[in-house]
């Protein structure tokens, strides 16, 4: 079993250079991630304005991630990803959890992401886990109206 395709050391691949809080807030224009921060006020209490725009670019690595959820109990990480790897994928994943009941699923080919959430449902030893299609909206304590056409 290929170590490699069961950890993901770069889980989001974000390669930019480390910014501290008030680097970030000041907006340096050199910054490609976020050229323009807006600050404003939320509840009375300062935030930063982030655009729609802005949050689709930061999850362009996760555009073939899938959640799984586990209504009783869930089995192990390694569990989950040994059940992954033996489903013989063509690029690589990488599984993690994402709360008690919920686990990220993050693909990297299109083809493997297809394949696995035709199914929808799996039983990964002996527990039942249900797929949903994630997205930066995705509210996991809801149900997704998500299919596969």
């Amino acid at each position: 079993m290929s170590v490699k395709r069961l950890k993901d050391p770069d889980f989001l691949d974000i390669s930019l250079k480390s910014h501290s809080f008030l680097e970030a807030f000041a907006g340096n224009k050199s910054d490609a991630c976020f050229p323009e921060l807006k600050s404003t006020v939320f509840c009375g209490l300062p935030s930063l304005w982030i655009s729609e725009e802005e949050i689709l670019s930061l999850a362009a690595p996760l555009k073939f991630a899938l959640v799984g959820f586990f209504p009783s109990r869930q089995p192990n990480l390694d569990s989950l990803r040994r059940f992954f790897f033996n489903l013989k994928l063509n690029g690589d994943f990488s599984v993690t959890q994402l709360d008690p009941s919920h686990v990220l699923i993050k693909l990297v080919k299109d083809l493997d992401y297809s394949r696995v959430f035709y199914h929808r449902s799996y039983s990964v030893s002996n527990y039942y886990m249900k797929l949903i299609k994630w997205s930066p909206f995705v509210d996991i304590g809801v149900e997704s109206s998500v299919i596969l056409i």
